[in-house]
C-alpha cells in the first residue's frame, strides 16, 4: 500500500535534512557552496535543516514516513505566492548562523547561488506565478522503488487542484534526473553552463510542467 504524504513538522527536520545532505553531497551547486569535502556533509545537513525550518510555517515541505515515523522521501514545493521570510528571521535563523559557522566566503557563494537560481526560476516560469520544486530526495535504500515518483505525483496533484493552470518549475544538475522529471510531466526549457566565481563550471537544466493535472 502506498504511504500517504504528510506535511513535515519539527520532529522530522533533522533526519530529513540528513537525507537531503546525503542526496546532494555530490551535487555541483552544493560542492561549490561547501568546497571542503570533509566539512560538506555536516554543512549541508545544517544548511538544509535551516531551510526546512523556514519553510515549516508555510507547510510546503512534505515527506513519506516509514513504520517507525522516519522520513524516507521528501519534497518541498513552494506555492505560487512564494515563501516570504522577514529579514529578521532570515538573519536570526539563516544567514547569521551560517556566516558565523562557515565564514564570509561561504556567504558570498551562497548569495551567488541565490541570485543565479532565482534568475533561472524566473526564466523557466516566464515571469508568471508558479509552483517551485525546491528540494527533493529519497533515502538511498529506498531509491528505485517509485517512492519519489509517488510523492511528487501526490503533492503536485493535490496542489495543482487548488491552483489549476499554474505551472511548476525546477532546476537539476544530473542528467539522470531529466528522465525522472520527464516521467512526471516536466520538459526541459533551458540548459546552461554555470561559471561560479572561483568554482568549477557545471551544467544546469531548467524544467517546467504546465498547469494541468493531465499526465
Amino acid at each position: 500500500m502506498n504511504a500517504e504524504p504528510i506535511a513535515l513538522h519539527a520532529a522530522h527536520v533533522e533526519p530529513t535534512a540528513a537525507m537531503l545532505a546525503g542526496a546532494f553531497e555530490v551535487d555541483a551547486a552544493y560542492r561549490y557552496l561547501f568546497p571542503d569535502p570533509a566539512r560538506r556533509p555536516h554543512g549541508l545537513a545544517d544548511f538544509f535543516g535551516g531551510n526546512l525550518r523556514m519553510h515549516l510555517p508555510h507547510r510546503s515541505p512534505y515527506a513519506l514516513l516509514d513504520a517507525h515515523e522516519r522520513p524516507y522521501a521528501t519534497v518541498t514545493l513552494r506555492p505560487p505566492s512564494g515563501i516570504h521570510v522577514s529579514t529578521l528571521t532570515m538573519l536570526r535563523r539563516g544567514l547569521l548562523p551560517f556566516a558565523l559557522r562557515y565564514g564570509r566566503d561561504a556567504v558570498a557563494r551562497l548569495f551567488w547561488l541565490k541570485r543565479t537560481y532565482e534568475a533561472l526560476e524566473a526564466r523557466a516560469a516566464r515571469g508568471a506565478p508558479h509552483f517551485h520544486v525546491h528540494m527533493m530526495a529519497v533515502a538511498p535504500d529506498r531509491q528505485g522503488h517509485g517512492h519519489g515518483a509517488q510523492l511528487l505525483d501526490q503533492i503536485l496533484t493535490r496542489e495543482l487542484a487548488k491552483a489549476p493552470g499554474v505551472p511548476t518549475v525546477l532546476t537539476t544538475h544530473l542528467p539522470r534526473n531529466l528522465v525522472f522529471y520527464r516521467r512526471a510531466g516536466f520538459e526541459v526549457v533551458g540548459e546552461e553552463v554555470m561559471h561560479p566565481p572561483n568554482g568549477e563550471p557545471y551544467t544546469v537544466w531548467s524544467m517546467r510542467r504546465e498547469g494541468s493535472l493531465a499526465k
